[in-house]
């Protein structure tokens, strides 16, 4: 799974690069520069790390995935059933994370994975083979990461991501990922959407996100995701606000509000190209 191609489109369309955009400034436009600049590369590095974490829950690998430098995880049981706990310290920041698996109908399962493994993939690819066991028909088992963010003036509160099992108990694979409500909602089935927001209060500025069909499992050799993301950076004068769409290839499109037109961006080439 490859996301850097957000963060390099978002940092060419406002900060500059080399690319063939032509638009007009305007003062309000220069406003949405300026909040992206003084907000963006510090809030963006923290969702780089949530998506640090999903990389390592895709199933069609061929072989295990580590878990990224500064990640460690625990397998445990509790009232309801099987919970993962992960912590990820990145930046001076901790990412405090808890996976849990469900039936179709939002049950949670109690899992026979390894407990004293951290391997993270392996710990999925168990979880998921026995819910595809369980589970076989047309309605999907999921799990849910709820997980807050503190640490170094970043904060993140009860926000949460839901992943689809499909597939087979012998080929397991995690049809979708979006954004959620946390566990605690659930109630017959999958928890509701849910957009997640981390803040920054050094720069008094958040991002906020959501996505309800991203894929990043849909081969074993998948290197970029396939879905849409809505993504909005606030600050107290403006906020910004830009749909990204990734089609499986190295070519992303992308909308603005209020800027006319559209842009394409190449993350091999960082190109970027205005469409009037």
């Amino acid at each position: 799974m490859r996301f850097p191609g957000l963060v390099l489109l978002l940092a060419c369309l406002f900060a500059g690069c080399d690319s063939k955009v032509t638009t007009t400034v305007d003062s309000a436009l220069q406003q949405r520069v300026e909040t992206f600049q003084d907000c963006f590369p510090g809030l963006y590095s923290r969702v780089e790390a949530l998506l640090d974490l999903a990389d390592t829950w895709r199933l069609q690998n061929t072989s295990p995935i580590a878990n990224p430098t500064g990640a460690s995880a625990a397998v445990g049981v509790e009232a309801g059933g099987t919970v993962v706990n992960v912590s990820y310290l990145v930046d001076s920041a901790t990412i405090a994370m808890a996976i849990r698996f469900y039936g179709p109908d939002g049950t949670q399962q109690t899992l026979a994975v390894d407990g004293g493994s951290v391997d993270l993939n392996t710990v999925l690819h168990d979880a998921a083979s026995q819910l595809r066991t369980s589970f076989a028909g047309s309605d999907l088992p999921f799990f849910v990461a709820d997980f807050d963010i503190s640490g170094g003036g970043i904060t993140a509160t009860d926000e949460a991501v839901l992943g689809r099992i499909g597939g087979t108990s012998s080929a397991p694979v995690l049809s979708s990922l979006s954004t959620c409500a946390t566990h605690d909602t659930i109630s017959g089935g999958p928890p509701a959407a849910d957009a997640i927001t981390i803040a920054d209060a050094a720069q008094s500025c958040s991002i906020t996100f959501s996505t309800a069909d991203l894929q990043i499992d849909q081969s074993a050799g998948q290197v970029y995701a396939i879905g849409t993301v809505e993504l909005s950076i606030t600050d107290p004068q403006t906020t910004i606000v830009a749909t990204i769409t990734f089609d499986g290839t190295s070519t992303l499109a992308v909308t603005v509000d209020d800027v006319p037109g559209s842009f394409t961006f190449d993350v091999v080439s960082r190109v970027l190209t205005y469409v009037e």
